[in-house]
Order: C-alpha cells, then sequence, then structure tokens
C-alpha cells in the first residue's frame, strides 16, 4: 500500500505563475497522498482515469445522487486554469461537458478549497464521528449516533505532481449538524457550497 501523508506545509512549484504567490508557488496546505484510494469505486465513471492526468494539478468533484445521473466538476491546472463540467443528459447515456465561466478567479475557488483542507480531509468513513452526553446526577455517559440510508454522495479525486487520492463523503449536511464536534465534516460542507454556488453563477 503507498500511503504518503505531508504533515508540513506542502509548496508545489510551477514553472509558471498565475495564481497565488510571486514566487511561482502555491500554497496547498497539508496533503495526504494514497493510491490505493483508487481500487473502489462506487460511482460510475465516465472520465479517464486521474492517475492517466498529464495536469500538475487536477481536481474532481463528483456528485452522485441517489436516483440521478453522476457529474463532474473538473479543474485543472497546468501553465493556467481551467474548469469543466460534465454531466449527462437526461433519460440518455450521452455525457456532455461545458467550459465553466465564472466571476470567481479559479485562482480564489482554488484557495477556499485549499483553506478547507481539500488535499488532507480522512474519507467520511474513518471519522470518529459517535458523541456523548454526561449526566452528572446519575454519573451516566449516554452516547448517541445517527445514519443516513438515502441521499446524495460525494467524491473527491486529486493530483497534485505526483500525489494522487480519492475519498467520498454521503449527506455531509445531515452528518455535520449532528457531529457538529467533526471539524472534517464542516470542512466538506463548505467545498459542497463552494462548487454548488460557483456552478450556480
Amino acid at each position: 500500500m503507498t500511503r504518503l501523508i505531508l504533515t508540513s506545509i506542502f509548496i508545489l512549484t510551477l514553472s509558471t505563475l498565475t495564481a497565488q504567490t510571486e514566487d511561482k508557488t502555491m500554497f496547498i496546505g497539508n496533503i495526504i497522498s494514497d493510491t490505493t484510494t483508487f481500487k473502489s469505486n462506487n460511482y460510475r465513471t465516465a472520465l479517464t482515469s486521474i492517475l492517466k492526468s498529464n495536469y500538475k494539478i487536477e481536481i474532481r468533484f463528483i456528485t452522485s445522487p441517489s436516483f440521478n445521473y453522476t457529474n463532474y466538476t473538473v479543474l485543472t491546472y497546468d501553465n493556467k486554469w481551467s474548469a469543466k463540467y460534465y454531466y449527462y443528459t437526461p433519460d440518455t447515456n450521452a455525457l456532455l461537458s461545458k467550459d465553466i465561466k465564472s466571476k470567481k478567479t479559479i485562482d480564489t475557488i482554488f484557495s477556499r478549497l485549499v483553506l478547507n483542507n481539500i488535499f488532507a480531509l480522512p474519507d467520511q468513513g474513518s471519522l470518529k464521528t459517535r458523541k456523548y452526553e454526561y449526566n452528572p446526577e446519575t454519573d451516566e455517559l449516554i452516547g448517541s449516533g445517527m445514519s443516513v440510508c438515502d441521499g446524495t454522495c460525494y467524491f473527491i479525486e486529486f493530483k497534485v505532481g505526483k500525489y494522487f487520492r480519492r475519498y467520498s463523503y454521503c449527506n455531509p449536511v445531515s452528518y455535520a449538524d449532528f457531529y457538529p464536534q467533526v471539524y472534517e465534516l464542516r470542512n466538506f460542507v463548505n467545498i459542497v457550497e463552494i462548487f454548488t454556488e460557483w456552478m450556480k453563477e
């Protein structure tokens, strides 16, 4: 198993600059790299594997609702940023794409994603999501949990230089509301909101 966790600040050196600093680097925060995460595939894949990507940075935000077709928002960086949206036409298997035009620059979107730890969030299944309440009168510790059987799952796939990873969250808003102490859930809800707001522009 190939697993790499970089706990210090990771800076990707780039040959040209359209982004955040003047010394031709981009701040990407912490990064967890693990290519074994690509062995499972819980959604209908339509794009070429990101492991074959030639871009310096690629981020795929994949939305997989229970009863609808999967769609993909893909950010790529080589010498400049670009973004595409891939979607299925209703009642067909035809995958269409369009360039994303936005009032916000992709630099701004990327910075907000980095601030929400897009490259370092653990998979939802590994989170400690039980919460406890204590009754001092009875000296009881009461644990509670929740589960959601239906809804929307989201997948993040990324490539940063030679580092890759894939992880997922299902119904993150419901879980983040129930487990306010789990900051990773709130980070992922913010990531979903960033992409959702961006696509509405």
